[in-house]
């Protein structure tokens, strides 16, 4: 198992649609616990790029308290803008 993983801890240079370059690495679902990526793609992304799109799931009331919280303080990042989407229609 240790060999198939080995590297699983490298963040994934992907390409979006508009053909932009972008790091997956633990994406919104790999973590249901944080619901947002890693704080190896965030750092990383941050030296390579003017500014930063990070999504944290399930809401600002879960997704937004914990990315805040609990990623941000552990990893010494501050967010200079936060936006939160509605919530989704039933």
């Amino acid at each position: 198992m240790t060999v198939l993983l080995k590297d699983a801890m490298q963040p994934n240079l992907v390409q979006t649609l508009e053909n932009n370059p972008a790091f997956v690495h633990g994406g919104p679902f790999a973590n249901i616990a944080h619901g947002c990526n890693s704080v190896i793609a965030t750092t990383t992304a941050l030296k390579l790029a003017d500014y930063v799109v990070t999504e944290a799931a399930f809401g600002a009331d879960l997704g937004a308290e914990k990315f805040l919280n609990i990623k941000c303080r552990k990893a010494g990042l501050s967010p200079s803008a936060v936006v939160s989407s509605p919530p989704c229609a039933r």
